[in-house]
């Protein structure tokens, strides 16, 4: 599972922007998934990793940060 998440944070990071359950939902397989729970874990797990930053004012939505891993 930890490369699954290291592949979706570095996409994430990649393509820059706030992430949301939906967005993680739209990628391909296998960083995307068709179920909300585990889109839900997965953005869960990457911001205890410290690889995501909650955006104030907008629920369950993340943004990369880029000062963990990865620059833009």
């Amino acid at each position: 599972m930890a490369d699954l998440l290291d592949d979706l944070a570095a996409e994430m990071r990649a393509q820059g922007g706030i992430w949301t359950t939906r967005r993680v939902m739209d990628l391909p397989p296998p960083l995307g998934t068709t179920q909300r729970s585990i889109a839900r874990k997965r953005l869960g797990a990457l911001a205890d990793r410290g690889d995501l930053l909650t955006v104030p004012g907008r629920g369950r939505a993340y943004r990369p940060n880029y000062a963990k891993g990865g620059g833009q």
